[in-house]
């Protein structure tokens, strides 16, 4: 019936179907396609609200991602269902990446001023949140202010790498570009989307409606829409099982050379690396991204935990910086401060780990200054050691472990990637 009566909670059910049924929370009123904002129209917070309130949907929280809304009827989310879901975002993100450094070399938009989505923003053209944004000052764009000058126009553009997009999925999408142009005060705006494919449906309505549907293929070329191909099948295969070096290689390779695409990477395949030293030198079950909630209702975030039955317990903070760069001491203070205290707390409670040996790891690829050391070594002279124990790994001493366990490949891959500044 929402969905016959095109309302706005039925357009709002549509995104989180197209979506796996499962959706970050910060994402929802991107994906929602309701304004903030405007007279008339029901605010993604309100939808949101009332959905809940009608039971149709529920929030979950989702290892490695946090917050999520999904539909009732996903009764459960699973290890594959999971490393599914943070794979999208992943890649996702490379491929904005991707999109803003396209936008910026043909010059379409204001060069500093493109903002992409994250836990902390959504970027806004008039009343609407999208996964991209930017002002445009191309002649075709702009319109004269009233007091004189220029105003720009706008690019707006949302993603989705999955499933093929349906005629009922895109809805959302196409009434926040329809409802965005009777709004007086905002420039011309150039609407995109952006997916791997769409249903004859959703493909003609897009065009019918005067909005770009465009997929990695056809914006950057066979190569770099299998590389992002490809960065979707080790993100799930490394979930799962060891990492491949030379698939580690090509991404590089291929991905490198989008403008900040590096960086992503390092940082995302970092942790799937740091799990894959451990669970060949320590010889244990590996689980990567856990939260875990405390009784006074904060949370905490596990990186990697190696688990060695009946024997002990590790809880790896893995931060994969350039090896230039000096790794913030305010990171350090943190997992010191912070997420020690209260990891510790919850292995403490937890039935399997009560009685094992606890270590805690600070894996990096960047640099640690003298305050960083000097924090760590106070902490370690004060601490019990028979509660736990704390370490660090750098650069050097992962390329060792690397060797150590004798994959040749592994440890190319490794000094290549995290030790030779990109």
């Amino acid at each position: 019936a929402l969905h016959s009566t095109k309302s706005c909670y039925g357009l709002a059910l549509a995104a989180i179907v197209q979506r796996g049924g499962i959706v970050p929370v910060e994402h929802f009123a991107i994906a929602s396609g309701a304004p903030t904002r405007q007279k008339g129209h029901l605010s993604p917070e309100t939808i949101l609200d009332r959905l809940l309130q009608a039971n149709l949907i529920d929030k979950r929280q989702i290892a490695g991602v946090g917050k999520c809304i999904a539909l009732k009827q996903l009764i459960d989310v699973g290890d594959y269902e999971t490393a599914r879901l943070r794979q999208r975002l992943i890649v996702e993100k490379i491929l904005l990446i991707a999109i803003r450094d396209w936008l910026r070399k043909l010059g379409i938009v204001s060069y500093n001023k493109v903002k992409l989505r994250s836990p902390s923003e959504s970027p806004q053209v008039g009343t609407f949140a999208w996964d991209l944004s930017a002002p445009s000052y191309l002649g075709c764009m702009t319109g004269l202010a009233k007091r004189g000058g220029t105003n720009p126009g706008f690019v707006a553009c949302d993603v989705y790498l999955g499933s093929e997009v349906s005629e009922a999925g895109i809805r959302p999408f196409v009434n926040k570009c329809v409802t965005l142009r009777k709004l007086k005060r905002v420039g011309r705006c150039l609407q995109l989307f952006v997916a791997d494919s769409y249903s004859k449906g959703s493909f003609q309505l897009l065009k019918e409606k005067g909005i770009v549907p465009a997929t990695p293929t056809n914006l950057f070329g066979e190569e770099i829409a299998e590389a992002l191909a490809e960065l979707s099948r080790v993100l799930l295969d490394a979930a799962q099982s060891a990492i491949d070096p030379e698939r580690f290689d090509m991404l590089f390779a291929r991905l490198g050379r989008i403008e900040g695409a590096a960086s992503q990477l390092r940082g995302t395949l970092f942790e799937f690396l740091v799990a894959d030293i451990a669970r060949k030198t320590i010889s244990a079950d590996i689980r990567m991204n856990q939260i875990f909630k405390l009784e006074n209702g904060e949370e905490v975030e596990a990186d990697v935990i190696a688990i060695t039955q009946n024997q002990s317990v590790t809880l790896i903070e893995c931060k994969g910086h350039n090896p230039e760069v000096k790794i913030p001491d305010e990171e350090v203070k943190r997992w010191l401060s912070r997420t020690i205290p209260l990891l510790y707390e919850r292995v403490r409670r937890h039935d399997d780990w009560q009685s094992l040996r606890v270590r805690f790891e600070f894996w990096a690829t960047g640099k640690l200054s003298e305050t960083a050391r000097q924090l760590i070594g106070s902490y370690k002279s004060e601490i019990n050691p028979n509660r736990y124990t704390i370490n660090t790994c750098l650069g050097d001493e992962m390329h060792g472990k690397c060797r150590a366990i004798g994959d040749k490949e592994l440890a190319k891959a490794f000094k290549k990637h995290f030790m030779v500044p990109m």
